[in-house]
């Protein structure tokens, strides 16, 4: 992907590239000749007097809204992963889980005897 041009400098641009395009889906083109998401290419060649079907422009920027709130969901679960990657040795009554008995029950430090609720921050 190129890199991505400032909006002004694209808009500058984009008008003598609109006049010499000549492919069906202009919308995909200017996302890839110019470095934007799908959104941001339909949202300026509107502005730029680009007419674009209204019902195409609907359904992609509803599929682009889904896809950004999937992208979105995946971060979050990556990101509380690695909380509990980070935080193994630690649950709801153990501050710290110095390891587990033959029994599998663990052991350690509790939150009460620390003086700390669970899940508090040290500061």
């Amino acid at each position: 992907m190129p890199q991505t041009l400032p909006k002004e400098k694209r808009l500058a641009r984009a008008p003598k590239w609109i006049a010499s395009y000549t492919g069906t889906h202009i919308d995909k083109a200017y996302k890839k000749r110019f470095g934007v998401d799908q959104l941001c290419a339909m949202k300026e060649l509107i502005m730029l007097g680009v007419n674009l079907d209204p019902v195409y422009v609907e359904r992609t920027t509803e599929a682009e809204m889904i896809r950004r709130a999937q992208l979105q969901q995946k971060k979050q679960e990556r990101k509380e992963q690695g909380w509990l990657a980070r935080h193994a040795d630690q649950n709801d009554q153990f501050f710290f889980i110095a390891g587990y008995t033959s029994g599998g029950v663990p052991y350690g430090v509790t939150w009460a005897e620390m003086g700390m609720e669970p899940w508090e921050e040290l500061e």
